[in-house]
């Protein structure tokens, strides 16, 4: 019998990533063979030659063309199969690891067994002036439960390992008959394949981040990984990271600067007809551009991409969070909800919400401030980024901004820093600004459901004075920010 606690210590993941590395470079090579017999293609079918032969040829050049992207279709999904091999033991080693450090911090000892021998949990004898606890019947039970449940969490581990690595066997066997099977590589046998890599992806995938996904969960689970398992995750699966709440503001900001090409690239690929269909718009895409402009420019705080919500994931348009200076370390946060956001308007919905860090700032030289801007990347009227302006609750219709508080309030390093929420008030229903003034600790997340709100009537500072651009709403604003009545 095959135990998979000493070949999960064991298992040479530079060797993985080696070959991981040496298929993607083969891949890279195979593509550019395939333009080039495309480019043959394309000479003949435009030179004067016609007739029964040049018909016959063009059908058998087609066909190899045809088996030529099935190649390259099983090529790319052996290096997802590798990368999700990968990626998954990385993630099951930082469990290992894990479960060796609370069994040592229990007083528990996991005798570790090679390939031939299971491991067995062992009960530590008890420290040094505690040796009568040994006779204790209540500190035995106890001793006895606690290494029984951590028996039980290393044989799940181990049936998990196993799972993967039976999967994994599975889909390289299937990738191994069609190389070796006569005749061509036929979509039904590829398509077989293919259901193999996407439960792989799926089975990788679900093991990011803690279920049932809070932040405070995510924060801990991001933290009990080792380094490099951190930057292959970021790597692989930019998307599924920059997504977690309570990761840090750093952290989302790198993957989802990694993201947001992919994405674009997703979006138009689909709208062009060359890639899987998305329910998106060219002005989707156009919002992603105006997105990726605003980053590239230098800005003073510099700028960190916290959220970006795809139109894959949310029924109404894309929309995206950024922060000026780290929210995970500033004393004051603000947080900007523009009152008609849309694709058009990034620009200059972004340079309000920096000029108002920007102001706070200066205002109070001796608390660091952070801004937050909620940014539509679609056209206006994003029933996800429109605020109220209702006493008490002046961004709760901002799903996209509220979010990230929850987010924040486990991310955050230090106490009593503070949220200001400021949107603009709706047309109709008055001027200027609406402005309410929280604690950052009362955004907690309850792992089942949210706890009532944080922000009650009486931390509504001010519905400002003048117009969006009249200076006194602009002051009102900022002595909000500082916690200035």
């Amino acid at each position: 019998m095959v135990y998979y606690w000493g070949m999960l210590r064991a298992v040479d993941l530079g060797g993985l990533r080696a070959m991981t590395n040496a298929v993607s470079t083969f891949e890279g090579h195979f593509k550019g063979r395939i333009t080039e017999w495309q480019k043959m293609q394309r000479d003949l079918a435009s030179c004067s030659w016609h007739g029964p032969a040049s018909d016959s040829t063009d059908t058998a050049l087609q066909e190899r063309t045809n088996q030529l992207f099935l190649v390259d279709q099983s090529i790319e999904d052996l290096r997802v199969v590798l990368t999700d091999a990968m990626d998954t033991l990385l993630l099951l080693q930082a469990r290992q690891k894990a479960l060796v450090e609370n069994a040592a911090a229990s007083g528990l000892r996991i005798a570790e067994g090679d390939e031939n021998t299971a491991p067995v949990v062992e009960i530590l004898p008890p420290g040094k002036g505690d040796e009568a606890a040994r006779h204790d019947p209540e500190w035995v039970k106890a001793m006895e439960a606690a290494r029984d449940k951590l028996a039980k969490a290393v044989e799940d581990l181990g049936g998990e390992v196993k799972t993967m690595d039976d999967a994994v066997t599975a889909a390289l066997g299937r990738l191994d008959n069609t190389y070796l099977s006569a005749g061509d590589f036929t979509p039904e046998r590829l398509a077989d394949v293919q259901k193999d890599i996407d439960r792989l992806d799926k089975d990788t995938n679900r093991k990011i981040g803690a279920p049932p996904g809070s932040p405070g969960g995510n924060r801990q689970w991001w933290d009990s990984l080792p380094e490099s398992t951190r930057q292959q995750l970021l790597h692989d699966h930019p998307g599924q990271i920059g997504a977690l709440g309570g990761l840090p503001a750093q952290t989302r900001d790198e993957a989802n600067r990694l993201y947001l090409p992919q994405l674009r690239d997703q979006i138009a690929q689909s709208l062009a007809g060359t890639g899987p269909q998305v329910q998106a718009s060219q002005t989707d895409l156009d919002g992603l551009d105006a997105l990726q402009k605003q980053l590239d420019t230098v800005t003073h705080p510099p700028q960190l991409l916290l959220s970006v919500d795809t139109p894959m994931n949310q029924p109404g348009p894309p929309a995206a969070v950024i922060a000026y200076g780290n929210p995970d370390t500033a004393t004051n946060i603000a947080a900007y909800v523009p009152p008609n956001p849309a694709a058009g308007t990034v620009a200059g919905d972004a340079a309000t919400a920096r000029a108002l860090a920007v102001a706070a700032g200066k205002a109070d030289p001796t608390k660091t401030t952070a801004s937050l801007v909620a940014l539509s990347l679609g056209p206006p009227g994003d029933p996800g980024l429109t605020p109220s302006s209702r006493p008490g609750r002046p961004l709760r219709e901002s799903s996209t901004a509220v979010g990230m508080f929850y987010s924040l309030a486990d991310s955050h390093q230090g106490n009593g820093a503070t949220v200001s929420e400021i949107s603009a008030v709706p047309e109709g229903q008055g001027s200027g600004y609406a402005v309410a003034r929280t604690p950052l600790d009362k955004y907690r997340w309850n792992s089942w459901d949210l706890k009532e709100d944080p922000c009650t009537p009486d931390a509504v500072v001010a519905r400002t004075p003048g117009g969006l651009d009249d200076p006194s709403s602009h002051q009102a604003v900022v002595n909000a920010i500082i916690g200035r009545r």
